[in-house]
């Protein structure tokens, strides 16, 4: 009984064994089998070939007001009035600030008190000299008379030695009243100066723009006391922009003072502007291997100081993969174009992209020559996908 029962027994195993392999084997098929991709419709399709295209360097910089004043305290004092804030625009001559000038005035009030003592001792100096003048001529003729005498034997040793005395003292009073009027004169031209220093000082208490701009910068408020050389405002002429540039030394023999270049700056991301080299050093600096250049900007840009910005530089010709900006998808941080294969299978392929111009961009890596992308992606979600069918695209030069 127990042999009969033992070999049922191995028999059900069997069989189940049997109906479970089946099963996992169908399960296994439904499991494995592919789905067929979407099919997708009116793609475009173009391939991607190397193409001609001009070489460019860029140079990244900032831009800065061709004319920038740093507006300094030129003497100590206390700060009354504070006549603008930053984003004004000034004219020249127009107050920034006031300071106390009441110990400035009290100074040129001095200075104007010498001269006017000193302009009173010229006077009584000159009246000394006429008077000594006057009786050193009459001394002398009464010399030149008893010189006479003294050969006719008409006068007396004596006499003609005490006429000779008198003469020579009224000489030398002369003498000492043009000296005594030089000295008044020195003192005089002394007072003067200090006059035109206190005054040029009591100037210094108002604080100007030094021409036509905007002040991009203040550090002083009502109430703080300023030292000379004090760092008060920043003053910018608003109405011409430079870009200037950091450039390898590699660029230094094609790129020289007027030559053009292709600007890009971060506030105008639609278009480019084109501007001149108007300055560039001469040598490089040894430590970075960079110079550095100031291009001028159209003066119909509207733009700021301290916007960033490249400079493109072309020199020669170069072969690049050139898309059109358009066909670009972003996800997020990233950008990348939708590429189609042999079977018509659509893939989203990340790419890096060098600088846009004139609605194309050249690619850096992602995708090669050959390879065919979408030129039409739409909003659509394409990963993945198949095109129903190739609407090959003739591809057309880019210059």
């Amino acid at each position: 009984m127990n042999g009969m029962g033992n070999a049922k027994m191995r028999q059900a195993i069997a069989l189940l064994a049997v109906i479970s392999g089946t099963l996992l084997a169908g399960c296994g098929e439904t499991t494995n089998k592919p789905s067929k991709p979407e099919a997708v419709s009116g793609l475009r399709i173009q391939k991607i070939e190397l193409k001609t295209v001009p070489n460019e360097l860029e140079a990244p910089g900032t831009v800065i007001a061709a004319d920038t004043a740093q507006v300094a305290a030129r003497t100590m004092g206390t700060v009354l009035q504070v006549a603008v804030k930053e984003g004004d625009t000034v004219r020249r001559g127009q107050l920034l600030a006031q300071l106390d000038e009441r110990e400035l005035a009290a100074r040129r009030n001095a200075a104007l008190a010498g001269a006017q003592v000193a302009e009173a001792g010229i006077s009584q100096t000159q009246k000394a000299v006429a008077a000594a003048q006057a009786n050193a001529e009459v001394m002398g003729k009464t010399y030149d008379r008893y010189v006479y005498l003294k050969e006719q034997k008409s006068v007396s040793p004596q006499e003609f030695d005490e006429i000779s005395a008198k003469q020579q003292a009224a000489q030398a009073q002369l003498e000492q009243a043009k000296a005594a009027l030089r000295q008044a004169q020195a003192g005089r031209e002394q007072a003067q100066a200090e006059v035109h220093a206190a005054e040029s000082v009591a100037n210094y208490a108002r604080i100007v723009a030094p021409f036509d701009g905007r002040v991009v910068r203040r550090t002083v408020d009502p109430g703080s006391l300023v030292s000379p050389g004090m760092l008060l405002f920043v003053v910018e002429d608003a109405s011409h922009y430079q870009l200037q540039a950091t450039l390898p030394t590699e660029a230094l023999s094609f790129v020289k003072k007027g030559s053009v270049a292709r600007v890009q700056l971060d506030a105008m991301v639609d278009k480019a502007a084109e501007g001149k080299v108007a300055e560039i050093e001469a040598g490089a600096d040894p430590s970075s291997h960079t110079l550095s250049a100031r291009i001028d900007l159209p003066h119909d840009v509207k733009v700021e100081s301290g916007v960033f910005g490249r400079a493109h530089f072309t020199h020669g010709e170069k072969q690049a993969l050139v898309i059109p900006l358009e066909i670009i998808v972003s996800r997020g941080q990233l950008r990348g174009v939708y590429a189609v294969d042999a079977n018509g299978l659509v893939r989203w392929r990340v790419v890096t992209l060098g600088q846009p111009v004139n609605g194309f961009v050249e690619v850096l890596s992602g995708i090669g020559p050959g390879d065919s992308v979408v030129l039409n992606p739409g909003t659509q979600e394409l990963d993945g996908k198949k095109a129903a069918q190739l609407v090959t695209v003739i591809e057309e030069k880019h210059s």
